[in-house]
């Protein structure tokens, strides 16, 4: 008829117990977290269901029981009675806070010792209220104790067995839950090593390259050759201190500018290009190589291949809770790169890397560009990677 236990042994130590008052038996209540004010209300609305199935009782005994009263004498008992043990026990976790979480034993003590001075006084309480003196004088008889305290011990051991079952299936949920932070976390590590192994693949590749035309420019063109190796510094600098895990938009933005300023001193008229982003938006947090594969594709199938070259423009604008980052290029455009398999491999591994550091959260959406080329757009929620 009352509050009763708040925590309860876990997989590892103590845990919140899902069962702190009898009300929590329908899940509709467990929808609020517990609380003094809460536990008071539930206590009311306890007793009064535990009223109704009294009164319920007695019509079904004796149907020429008037209801209106029979209602109300019940009432009035079921509330003395919750109130009273709901107080005992708030006594009882300030004075033995510890007693929720020890052995069985003195657990099924102290709950049916509770209930059983609770119900006493709280039939004692009721019969005051309602100016019974006759059953005032047969509760304390040898009868009408043993009656009262048979009723009381088999409603506790009830409580005790459901107190129980919910102990068992919270350190299920636990384990369900810690199994689940370990398998995320593996398929993270996993995530973060197969994009470690992406990034070995590029650099090397797109740093041979350059080297190999910074020799070509030695003699010739010293100067542009002295520019290149400068933008190549930066950009090493840059993947140095890039992190491992979630950085900035502003981060993965100085990346790109130096891969680009390379790029435009390599393709020369051929390559014109824009980054737009405001700078508010520069601190915000994203998963690791979003924006890289996305222009490394437009630039390599869409730019390169092209003659005459063409433009590309990275912009980021936020919209409602999210933030859309665009990449939009003047090359072949998507249908001709399509069947390219390292452009496809490049955006399975992308759309791979948005699920596992947001889920559902996030989305990759590629159109043709106008009047030429494509246009790859990221939806990112602006709270940041959820596996952050």
């Amino acid at each position: 008829m009352s509050h009763i236990a708040a925590r309860t042994p876990g997989v590892a130590g103590s845990v919140p117990c899902a069962f702190t008052h009898p009300l929590e038996l329908i899940p509709w209540f467990r929808r609020w977290p517990s609380s003094r004010g809460r536990d008071f209300i539930y206590t009311l609305i306890w007793s009064s269901l535990i009223a109704l199935v009294f009164t319920g009782f007695a019509l079904l005994f004796d149907a020429r029981t008037p209801v209106l009263e029979a209602l109300r004498v019940n009432m009035v008992f079921a509330q003395c009675i919750g109130l009273v043990i709901h107080a005992l026990f708030m006594v009882g976790d300030v004075a033995f806070p510890g007693v929720h979480r020890t052995r069985l034993p003195i657990r099924f003590a102290y709950y049916s010792g509770v209930p059983i001075v609770g119900v006493f006084v709280g039939y004692s309480a009721g019969a005051f209220v309602l100016g019974y003196d006759d059953f005032l004088h047969w509760l304390f008889t040898p009868r009408g104790f043993a009656s009262v305290a048979f009723v009381s011990l088999l409603i506790s051991a009830v409580l005790l067995v459901i107190i129980l079952q919910r102990e068992r299936a919270a350190r299920a949920e636990t384990a369900v839950a810690q199994e689940q932070v370990r398998v995320a976390a593996a398929e993270q590590a996993a995530a973060t090593a197969r994009l470690k192994l992406l990034e070995a693949q590029v650099e090397p590749h797109f740093l041979f390259n350059t080297l190999a035309h910074v020799m070509s420019l030695i003699d010739g063109d010293p100067a542009n050759a002295k520019h290149m190796i400068e933008r190549l510094i930066a950009l090493l600098r840059t993947t140095a201190s890039s992190p491992d895990g979630p950085g900035t938009l502003g981060g993965q933005l100085g990346w790109l500018r130096a891969y680009l300023a390379i790029l435009e001193l390599r393709m020369g008229h051929r390559l014109q290009w824009r980054i737009d982003v405001p700078d508010e938006l520069l601190d915000l947090r994203v998963a690791p190589m979003l924006l890289q594969p996305i222009v490394e594709n437009a630039i390599k199938h869409g730019l390169e291949p092209k003659i005459e070259g063409g433009r590309i423009a990275i912009r980021a604008v936020r919209e409602g809770t999210g933030v859309r980052l665009e990449v939009q290029d003047t090359g072949l455009g998507f249908d001709a790169t399509r069947r390219v398999g390292q452009a496809s491999l490049g955006l399975a591994n992308l759309r791979a890397r948005l699920a596992a550091w947001y889920g559902d959260a996030a989305r990759l959406v590629i159109e043709d560009n106008q009047p030429a080329g494509a246009r790859v757009s990221l939806m990112l929620p602006a709270s940041g990677p959820v596996s952050a």
